[in-house]
């Protein structure tokens, strides 16, 4: 019997059919995104995840008994992360690098709209005034880059071209070419007070959980800038609300929330100097090529017997 793998819908049929045509022993079935699920899942060994909430999840997984092995789009698994998957033992890989390009191009895209004034441009159009502002260079400006993995590895080598200075930082501390200096999380309290731009690529774990608080926020040169393109946990609402209304920052672009979608009644739409994405950073027609390629070397190995590759390590670390 052929093996059965099931693909979210999320991916479109160009996707679903090169999948097709490299696996012709494989008898793929692509999901609708909402039940009531085919019958062919009760069959089905593996899944091409996203898109899908987690109670969503857990349901198509009851619906799976034989399900061993998750691939996820995304760079972290906390997306996957039901009770099924634990209480089954089932396999979860994550793709490795297929964002690290747009999210990497959108943390300079916020940095320049920070740092040329755009926003006052805008404002300035608007009116229709001619007021030129003082745009700011980043050349020489210190970047703090909190995640030293390959989102944060490219976001430094893009930083590096504009002759920024880039400063990791990693659990491990391990030294990467991409960076000026990487250091371990213990020396956060003292790589903010020098930094213009602060930018969080890390996990979310207990670790990270609330890691950008009142207090380090205080410790941010006045005038830097703040962007997450992580997870919304890393950083405390509140306490960055109150920052920006001081003034102490100049600003801050958050593209990763708590609650996501955002509810419309929420105080951070309301913030002055705070640019909101809702958490599109990585969206690009290219990434899912990129997840098919990635998907297709562990389906591979995968039918061979072979280890895959992108396995969670450390589930409390979230990679």
């Amino acid at each position: 019997m052929p093996a059965d793998v099931l693909v979210s819908h999320i991916y479109e049929r160009h996707h679903f059919d090169r999948l097709a045509a490299e696996f012709p022993h494989v008898r793929f079935t692509r999901l609708s995104g909402e039940e009531p699920w085919p019958a062919v899942v009760a069959n089905a060994s593996a899944l091409l995840f996203a898109g899908l909430t987690k109670p969503l999840l857990s349901r198509l997984l009851q619906a799976s008994p034989r399900l061993e092995w998750i691939q996820t789009g995304s760079a972290g698994f906390d997306w996957v992360m039901v009770p099924e998957v634990e209480q089954r033992g089932i396999i979860v890989t994550r793709s490795l690098d297929v964002m690290s390009i747009p999210i990497a191009e959108f943390v300079l895209a916020a940095m320049l709209r920070n740092a040329k004034r755009f926003v006052e441009l805008q404002a300035a159009q608007a009116r229709h005034e001619w007021k030129p502002p003082f745009h700011q260079e980043l050349r020489a400006k210190e970047v703090l880059v909190v995640g030293a993995g390959s989102i944060g590895t490219r976001v430094a080598r893009l930083c590096a071209a504009f002759g920024m200075r880039v400063v990791g930082v990693s659990r491990s501390g391990l030294a990467n070419d991409a960076f000026h200096s990487v250091h371990v999380p213990a020396a956060l309290d003292t790589l903010l007070p020098t930094a213009d731009y602060v930018v969080l690529t890390a996990p979310g774990t207990p670790e990270t959980e609330g890691m950008i608080d009142a207090r380090r926020l205080g410790m941010m040169k006045t005038g830097s800038y703040l962007i997450n393109v992580a997870r919304g946990s890393l950083v405390v609402d509140a306490d960055l609300i109150a920052a920006l209304e001081s003034g102490r920052l100049a600003g801050a672009c958050l593209d990763a929330f708590r609650e996501e979608p955002l509810s419309a009644d929420s105080p951070l739409w309301q913030v002055e100097n705070l640019f909101i994405s809702p958490h599109s950073s990585y969206r690009t027609p290219e990434i899912r090529s990129r997840v098919i390629d990635e998907f297709a070397a562990n389906l591979t190995a995968y039918l061979e017997g072979r280890p895959l590759v992108g396995r969670m390590r450390n589930k409390e670390l979230g990679y």
